[in-house]
């Protein structure tokens, strides 16, 4: 078996949709024993599917492919309803036993709960708790709610996204949450090295806001000058042909990038030097920008004529870079990437799933999807094995309903 970074570290989050899963997905990936609490009460992340053959099967709440992939994967499972008071109580047992307390609620959630982080530092003095929200916990927009897509818009990058001349548009519909979550994962690998040096636990106070406006460095640095960053869709501000030009067949495209006059040389070639591309107005790559609408014009009649994946081998061995612009299906099958393992399948409920990996490789240390928890599938080994409770007591728990491992009866399927 391979070794794991964090072996011995232990996570107990308060988590659900996308931007923190991820985040702690990345920590169980490596290692750490990351237990997500869930409740009945909200099974939104487990009715979102993709489900096998696109519709619920029998345990639907086990069944959701995107839950699995950035939600469960690696972690375990404890179904406990924590606005009960039993439910607090194991809730404070466990913490005294974990490294990491995590959660994405609104700000003013968890200090009703009792587990702000000076309630569970008196718990647990070396506890490290990281919150996960839209705007921060401190602020006049503190309490406002988001999804990804309005985060989006807030933090800048919507208005810079978009067609020439056109309004803005959403950047991508996870962006915002893949980017936060990574910055979950870094700040608490940074708080585990911290507290390895001081013996001190610590407050993270994480926002996507400001994830999403740190993206837009640039953008800052120019607004203060006064330059305006035009909206210019696939273009760039000084490169052309910068672009994405159609291929042969139905919605197959290629992207290619040209920087300088050697690569437009390259590309001339590539072309079999038309002699429109001989023209002066393509001589120097400022005049190209300026008329670089008749430019992609002209070049995709070219591209029109061409398969994408041909013609990006072919561009590439001529030195210009290109990239056929491949589909989620293109990906699954692609070549390149199963040769490098970064696809990979795994069992689930409803048959085998095929995911992507980690985007790093770490010799001897396993990135891979080793499982993917049901629901409420650890609730006794968590229980006994971390918060010490007996068998009568776990029973006790479940009796109650303090507990669980599927939908209550009224539950319907999504």
């Amino acid at each position: 078996m391979s070794a794991t970074l964090l072996e011995g570290v232990r996570v107990l989050t308060l988590e659900q949709v996308h931007a923190l899963p991820w985040g702690t997905a990345f920590l169980a990936d490596l290692g750490a024993q990351v237990i997500r609490i869930e409740s009945v009460e909200h099974l939104q992340d487990r009715k979102a599917g993709p489900f096998p053959n696109g519709k619920p099967g029998p345990e639907w709440w086990n069944e959701g492919a995107n839950l699995a992939y950035f939600g469960t994967r690696n972690k375990q499972s404890l179904c406990l309803d924590v606005t009960k008071p039993a439910g607090k109580d194991v809730f404070l047992k466990l913490v005294k036993h974990c490294d990491i307390v995590t959660d994405n609620f609104r700000p003013g959630t968890m200090r009703r709960l009792g587990f702000d982080h000076e309630s569970l530092a008196q718990v647990n003095p070396r506890i490290i708790t990281l919150s996960s929200t839209a705007y921060g916990h401190t602020g006049p927009w503190s309490r406002a709610g988001s999804r990804a897509r309005t985060i989006d818009s807030v933090c800048g990058m919507s208005y810079l996204t978009g067609f020439e001349g056109g309004p803005s548009v959403r950047a991508s519909n996870n962006y915002m949450d893949h980017s936060t979550g990574n910055n979950v994962a870094y700040a608490l690998l940074l708080a585990l090295y911290r507290r390895s040096r001081t013996g001190n636990g610590m407050r993270i106070d994480l926002s996507m806001q400001e994830t999403g406006v740190s993206c837009i460095g640039p953008a800052i640095l120019e607004a203060q000058r006064g330059i305006t960053r035009p909206r210019l869709g696939c273009s760039h501000l000084w490169k052309a042909p910068h672009n994405v030009y159609p291929c042969a067949g139905s919605d197959r495209w290629i992207a290619i990038a040209v920087t300088n006059d050697v690569e437009w040389n390259a590309l001339k070639q590539a072309m079999g030097t038309p002699a429109w591309a001989e023209t002066a107005l393509y001589d120097s790559g400022q005049s190209r920008w300026e008329h670089r609408h008749d430019l992609d014009a002209k070049l995709a009649e070219w591209t029109a004529t061409q398969d994408d994946k041909t013609l990006l081998h072919s561009l590439q061995a001529h030195g210009v870079r290109a990239g056929a612009v491949l589909t989620a299906a293109d990906l699954v099958s692609d070549p390149h990437l199963k040769q490098r393992e970064f696809i990979q399948t795994i069992e689930r409920a409803g048959g085998l799933r095929t995911y992507a990996s980690r985007p790093f490789r770490i010799p001897g240390i396993s990135m891979a999807i080793r499982h993917a928890a049901d629901l409420g599938e650890h609730n006794e080994p968590v229980l006994r094995d971390v918060a010490g409770l007996s068998s009568e007591e776990i029973d006790a728990l479940a009796t109650d309903g303090i507990i669980a491992q599927r939908p209550r009866a009224e539950e319907r399927a999504p």
